[in-house]
């Protein structure tokens, strides 16, 4: 059995991966925040950070209190958050959107909209992406009850989406 220390080494690799994923994917600021801004003229929004998620999400696990600690030491406590957003309840939301680029919760990690889900499949013909399903997966990798056969096996999934997006966009990462 791996340590809660092992589980959260492993959770962020994922992250990075993800991090890259959505880094090349770059549906939110494109599709959503940028036309979002110009149809309310620059006022801020919170289209996909409407609650405390870290609060209402994470699990009662060591796990993820490593994941906070370690949030907290890299940004600071939640209140402590210069320049929160005035319409979204999330500290760690800016007007700019998330602070946090490592250290999120899974469900802030995994989320993907509909609209953003159906763009990835319109777009790139990728349809393995559930945010649900990502969701509980990070969950399960933080609290050691993925196998590690299981990991390398969605790890994998995430690299080879993270291919296809490279292949087709023309982009080298």
């Amino acid at each position: 059995m791996e340590s809660a220390q092992d589980n959260l080494a492993r959770y962020l690799e994922m992250e990075t991966i993800l991090n890259r994923f959505f880094g090349i994917f770059d549906f939110c600021l494109k599709g959503c925040v940028l036309p979002e801004l110009e149809r309310n003229g620059n006022q801020p929004f919170a289209a996909c950070c409407k609650d405390k998620y870290y609060k209402v999400y994470d699990l009662d696990h060591p796990s993820f209190d490593l994941l906070r600690e370690e949030r907290e030491r890299l940004y600071g406590k939640p209140e402590g958050v210069k320049n929160s957003s005035l319409v979204s309840p999330c500290e760690y939301h800016t007007d700019t959107g998330c602070v946090l680029p490592t250290c999120k919760s899974p469900i802030c990690l995994a989320f993907m909209c509909r609209k953003s889900i159906d763009a990835l499949r319109e777009g790139y013909g990728i349809y393995t992406y559930d945010y649900l399903g990502f969701n509980y997966a990070l969950e399960w990798i933080l609290t050691g009850d993925m196998s590690l056969a299981d990991y390398t096996e969605f790890r994998q999934s995430c690299l080879d989406m993270i291919d296809t997006l490279d292949a087709q966009s023309g982009k080298a990462h």
